[in-house]
């Protein structure tokens, strides 16, 4: 059975923070991306080597624009902190 998609938990337009960890050894980065969402979506994982696997993982994203016009695709994992922002 393929899983559906998860329901949606911003609003398109909602202003969002995405924070992601990513730990390398002993340190551990954290980047942040503020934008308004676009929308949030579900992506197949792997390629056409995987065959019929690709309907079944998947990974949640999410897409944002930021200020200055670009698009951002944020891939999301336990791990990502998501903070709706008030409207500027």
């Amino acid at each position: 059975m393929i899983p559906t998609p998860p329901k949606p938990r911003f609003d398109p337009g909602t202003r969002v923070r995405a924070t992601q960890f990513v730990r390398v050894g002993h340190r551990e980065w954290t980047t942040q991306v503020v934008g308004l969402v676009e929308r949030e979506s579900v992506r197949p994982i792997g390629g056409m080597e995987m065959g019929g696997k690709g309907l079944f993982s998947r990974q949640q994203t999410i897409r944002l624009r930021r200020d200055d016009g670009e698009i951002i695709e944020v891939a999301l994992d336990e791990w990502t902190r998501l903070e709706a922002l008030p409207a500027v």
